[in-house]
C-alpha cells in the first residue's frame, strides 16, 4: 500500500495537495499533518513512502523534519515545498539528503512527476526484496539438505541469509522417542519448544509430524539471542524429556539417517510458505506492530481492536484488513492465540485455579474458556496441566 504524507501548517495549502494526490492512480492512502511533531506521530503509526513538507513551519521546520525522517526512515522519499523567496533556503535541503524540492504554486504536472518517481522507487525496492527473499529461502533449504546428510554447516553467511531468518534443527533418536511415548512428545513439541521460542516475542513455525525433528523458523532476533535461545531450549528439552538431545548447527546428524529427505524437504517448503505468508514483525507496518504490543499489554482485559483504532484515529475496518494482510491471521485469531499461550504458561508454571487462569487471560466464563482451550490445544486445561509438570 503506497502511502503519502502531506505536511503544512496552512490548511489552504495542505488540502489542495492532498486532493490532487488522492486522484492519482496508485495513491492508496494520503495522510496530512499540520506540523513536524504531528507528522512524526503519523510516521510511527503508518508505513509512509513519500513525504511532501512545507519548508517553513512553527516548531520543527521542514528541514529538521526531513533530517529526522532520513535518520529514522531512510527509505522514505522526502520533498520540501517552498516559495521562490525561500529558494536558497530550500537548496540547503540537499545537505539533508532530501529527495528534492517543489516550488509554489505547485502544479499538478510537477506533483505527478514526483509521485511517479517515488512510487517507482518503492516498486523497485519491493521487487528487489522479493527476489532476495526467494534466494534466501533456496539457500536455507540447501542448508537443511546438507544438515540431514551430515555436511558441516558454515557460520551464517551474513548478507546471503537475512538476519530475520534462521534455522534450528533439534534432533533426538527415534528409539528414545518410542520409549517416551508419542502422545507425550507431541504435546511437548506443541506446547514446550514452541512456547520457549515464542518467549522472544516472535512468530515460529513448528514441524512435528515425524517427531524426530523440529524445524523452527524464528523471526526478528539477532545472532546472540539466537545462540542463547537455542542453547537454553536444548537444555530445557533435555531436562523435560531426559533424552540425549543436541542442536544441529553443523557436524554429523546420524540420528536422522532414517528420515525421508523428500518428506523433510516438503515440510521445509511448507514452513517457508507459512513464514512468507505471515511475515516477520520487522517487516510489519508501524501501526500493526503497535497493535501487537497492544495485545501483549491488554490481553487480560477487553483488548478491543475498535478501542485501539479509535485511540489512534485509524479506521477500524482498514486496520483489521491490514492486520490480516500482514500477519496472515485475523485480529481475533491472534488475540486468542496469545491468550491461550499465556494460559498454557500459567497452567505449567503456577498452581492457580482454572477459573483464575481464565480471568487472568481475558476470559470471563470458565466453561467457555475450557471449551475453547480443549478445541485449540486438544486437551482440557486440567489435563494439560497434569501432562506438563511445573518448572
Amino acid at each position: 500500500m503506497f502511502t503519502v504524507l502531506v505536511v503544512d501548517d496552512e490548511p489552504n495549502v495542505r488540502a489542495p495537495v492532498r486532493r490532487m494526490l488522492s486522484q492519482m492512480e496508485g495513491a492508496d492512502r494520503v495522510l496530512e499533518a499540520a506540523d513536524g511533531k504531528q507528522a512524526l506521530e503519523l510516521l510511527k503509526r503508518h508505513e509512509v513512502h513519500l513525504v511532501i513538507t512545507d519548508i517553513r513551519m512553527p516548531g520543527m521546520d521542514g528541514l529538521a523534519l526531513a533530517a529526522t525522517i532520513r535518520g529514522r526512515y531512510p527509505d522514505t522519499e522526502v520533498y520540501v515545498l517552498t516559495g521562490y523567496a525561500e529558494f536558497e533556503y530550500a537548496q540547503r535541503a540537499v545537505e539533508h539528503r532530501v529527495s528534492g524540492y517543489l516550488l509554489k504554486p505547485l502544479s499538478r504536472h510537477k506533483l505527478a512527476e514526483v509521485f511517479e518517481a517515488a512510487s517507482r522507487k518503492y516498486r523497485l525496492r519491493r521487487h528487489s526484496y522479493q527476489v532476495n527473499t526467494i534466494r534466501s529461502k533456496a539457500l536455507l533449504e540447501k542448508r537443511v539438505h546438507d544438515l540431514l546428510h551430515g555436511v558441516p554447516l558454515p557460520q551464517f553467511d551474513e548478507g546471503l541469509i537475512p538476519p530475520f531468518e534462521r534455522i534450528a534443527l533439534i534432533s533426538f533418536s527415534t528409539k528414545d522417542l518410542r520409549s517416551f511415548g508419542e502422545t507425550s512428545v507431541r504435546s511437548f513439541i506443541r506446547n514446550g519448544a514452541y512456547d520457549a521460542f515464542c518467549r522472544l516475542g516472535v512468530p515460529v513455525v513448528c514441524m512435528e509430524e515425524r517427531l524426530v525433528s523440529i524445524v523452527l523458523f524464528a523471526v526478528s532476533f539477532d545472532r546472540e539471542a539466537w545462540d542463547r535461545q537455542t542453547a537454553e531450549t536444548s537444555a530445557w528439552m533435555e531436562d523435560k524429556l531426559r533424552l540425549p538431545i543436541r542442536t544441529g548447527c553443523g557436524g554429523s546428524t546420524r540420528e536422522l539417517a532414517d528420515l525421508s529427505l523428500m518428506y523433510i524437504r516438503s515440510m521445509v517448503k511448507l514452513g517457508f510458505t507459512e513464514v512468507s505468508r505471515r511475515g516477520s514483525e520487522a517487516r510489519l507496518s508501524p501501526i500493526v506492530r503497535s497493535l501487537l504490543d497492544y495485545v501483549r499489554s491488554e490481553y487480560a482485559g477487553n483488548a478491543l481492536l475498535a478501542d485501539f483504532a479509535e485511540a489512534r484515529q485509524v479506521n477500524a475496518n482498514y486496520l483489521s484488513n491490514l492486520f490480516h494482510q500482514e500477519t496472515g491471521m485475523t485480529y481475533t485469531q491472534y488475540l486468542t492465540h496469545y491468550r491461550l499461550t499465556e494460559a498454557k504458561r500459567l497452567l505449567r508454571e503456577t498452581n492457580l485455579k482454572i477459573y483464575e487462569v481464565c480471568a487472568l487471560t481475558g476470559y470471563r466464563d470458565p466453561a467457555y474458556f475450557s471449551r475453547l482451550f480443549k478445541t485449540v490445544v486438544g486437551l482440557s486445561p486440567n489435563d494439560y496441566r497434569l501432562g506438563t509438570p511445573n518448572t
